[in-house]
């Protein structure tokens, strides 16, 4: 449960706050909930671009895991006391990985980093100096992929490591948590290649003060998804 404590400068309640995000993203396995596939907002193709032949390969080919991400925390702490931190991805946000005719699934080798950008603004009304704090920034966050592909079904494990961060903040200096300290879901995701739409995730629904969207999508390496964000339907 989040304290109602007022705290005594805005920087304290920023790092607090940004820590339960990471923590809350990290640990948080919600139990299987029926949710709808994820899409892309439309139908693939019909924008006359073709859609690939998808299988296990005969040979080593890379192919591309396309992600959407989405994460808020929302608290109200008391007395006029808020926050609000949204983390997403720039788009086109892709992980390159290997599956080789054994099955096999990996990036090892592969640079595996890409930017997920933040923003939020956080009231503190018992600070005369900042009462009102706003701030953005940039994340990078790395990615390990393993797992395997049998019978056109690709089996992905996927840890996402937040590196560092690059937080601007309208008043004072903001910190956010040391590097490597935290990661993003640990998941299990499951593709069907005979699927027109090969797409996987997890949705932690709105109702408390941390809810996320983490879609992704797996497709041959050279084959480019519009540049729009996978949505729930």
């Amino acid at each position: 449960m989040i304290s109602k404590k007022r705290f005594s400068h805005p920087v304290s309640f920023i790092t607090l706050v940004i820590s339960i995000l990471l923590i809350i993203s990290a640990c948080s396995a919600p139990p299987p909930q029926a949710t709808a596939t994820p899409t892309l907002g439309f139908d693939l193709g019909s924008d006359g671009t073709e859609i690939p032949d998808l299988g296990c390969p005969a040979e080593k080919t890379l192919y591309s895991l396309w992600f959407s991400h989405l994460a808020v925390l929302d608290i109200d702490a008391g007395d006029g006391e808020t926050f609000y931190l949204q983390f997403d991805n720039i788009p086109p946000s892709f992980f390159d990985l290997w599956i080789d005719a054994d099955g096999n699934v990996t990036n090892e080798g592969i640079f595996s980093e890409t930017p997920i950008r933040y923003h939020g603004v956080a009231n503190h009304p018992g600070d005369d100096d900042c009462p009102v704090q706003t701030f953005e920034g940039v994340w990078r966050m790395k990615a390990e992929i393993s797992g395997i592909c049998v019978n056109d079904i690709v089996t992905l494990f996927i840890k996402e490591e937040f590196l560092d961060s690059d937080l601007h903040s309208s008043c004072g200096d903001a910190l956010g948590p040391g590097e490597g300290l935290y990661s993003g879901p640990e998941l299990d995701l499951i593709f069907d290649l005979t699927s027109d739409f090969p797409a996987d995730g997890i949705t932690i629904p709105e109702g408390g003060p941390f809810h996320a969207s983490y879609d992704y999508a797996l497709y041959p390496a050279g084959y480019e998804l519009p540049v729009v964000p996978l949505t729930d339907q």
